[in-house]
C-alpha cells in the first residue's frame, strides 16, 4: 500500500485539487483510496463531500485519542473514496499536543489497522511545517511535491527535503522519500516556461512529465464541492491528472533529493521530536 501525501511549504500550489482529483481517478481505475485532510481550512473534506462540511468526529479526535481512526472514516459519493475529514478544530491540536510524548507518532498509531482495506492513503496537508505535519510524514510512505509554475516556485523544496530527512533519521521511517514534483497551474507565458526550464534541469526525472494548466473548470469545481474529475472530465486539468496519475502508478518514487547539489536547512531537532 502507498501512502503518499502531497506537501508543500507553499500555498496556492494546488495541493488539494492534486490530492482529490488523484484520489478519484485512482478510485476510477479500480483502487480502493482512502484520503486524509490534514489541513484545518478542509478543503478536501469540502470537495470530497460535495460541498458539505464533516460531521464529528474528524483528524483532530482521532489525534487527540477522542474517537479511534475506523470511526472517523467515512464514505463519499465518489464510489471507491473513503475520508478521513478535517474541521477548523485541527489547528488547536498542534498546541494540545505541543507538550505531549509521542506527540509526532499519533497518526501512524492510530492508522496502524485503519488503512489495511485500501491501496493507497493521500493526505493534503497546510502549506506550513507544523505538529500535524509531522505526524503526516512520520506515517507516509512518499511525498509528492506540487509546484506551481510560478515566481517563487522553488521557495520551501530544499527545505522540505531537509524535514523528509530529518523524519527517515529520527523516525527510522526508511520508506519515506520524495517520490516527485508537479507543476501546476501552468500556462504559455514566458514564466510559466522559465520555471519549468529550470526545474526540469535542476531535478531531471524528479519532475512528472505531466502538467497541470491553470484551468477556470478547476476554479468552478471547487466553488461547486467538486473535483475537477467529475466536474469537468474532459477539461484540460482533468486529461493531464490522468497522465499525472499513469505516471504515479508506473513510478515507484525516485531516491534521488531534491536537495542535490544544494545546502540543505534543516530545523531544529525540538521541532521533530516525540
Amino acid at each position: 500500500m502507498r501512502r503518499i501525501a502531497f506537501v508543500c511549504l507553499k500555498g496556492g500550489v494546488g495541493k488539494t485539487v492534486t490530492t482529490t482529483a488523484v484520489a478519484v481517478g485512482l478510485a476510477r481505475r479500480g483502487k480502493r483510496v482512502l484520503v486524509i485532510d490534514a489541513d484545518q481550512q478542509s478543503n478536501a473534506t469540502w470537495t470530497l463531500s460535495g460541498g458539505q462540511e464533516a460531521d464529528a468526529p474528524t483528524l483532530a479526535a482521532v489525534l487527540t485519542r477522542q474517537a479511534a481512526a475506523i470511526e472517523a472514516i467515512r464514505p463519499t459519493p465518489t464510489p471507491g473514496v473513503d475520508l478521513l475529514p478535517a474541521d477548523g478544530s485541527l489547528g488547536a491540536v498542534n498546541v494540545q499536543l505541543a507538550q505531549e510524548l509521542g506527540r509526532d507518532t499519533r497518526l501512524r498509531s492510530a492508522m496502524e489497522t485503519a488503512d489495511a482495506p485500501y491501496d493507497a492513503v493521500l493526505i493534503d496537508t497546510a502549506p506550513q511545517f507544523t505538529t500535524i505535519l509531522a505526524n503526516v510524514l512520520v506515517y507516509a510512505s512518499e511525498v509528492i511535491v506540487p509546484v506551481d509554475a510560478g515566481l517563487y516556485a522553488m521557495l520551501g523544496l530544499v527545505e522540505l527535503q531537509g524535514v523528509v530527512d530529518e523524519v527517515r533519521e529520527v523516525y527510522r521511517n526508511d520508506a519515506l522519500r520524495i517520490s516527485g514534483l508537479v507543476l501546476t497551474r501552468t500556462s504559455r507565458n514566458n514564466v510559466s516556461r522559465d520555471v519549468e526550464t529550470e526545474l526540469r534541469a535542476r531535478f531531471g526525472e524528479r519532475v512528472f512529465k505531466a502538467t497541470i494548466p491553470q484551468s477556470s473548470k478547476v476554479e468552478e469545481a471547487v466553488t461547486n464541492g467538486r473535483t475537477v474529475m467529475t466536474h469537468a472530465p474532459k477539461s484540460a486539468a482533468a486529461l493531464a491528472y490522468d497522465q499525472l496519475i499513469e505516471e504515479i502508478l508506473s513510478n515507484g518514487g525516485i531516491d534521488a533529493q531534491v536537495g542535490s547539489g544544494v545546502k540543505a536547512v534543516r530545523r531544529p531537532r525540538k521541532d521533530h521530536a516525540a
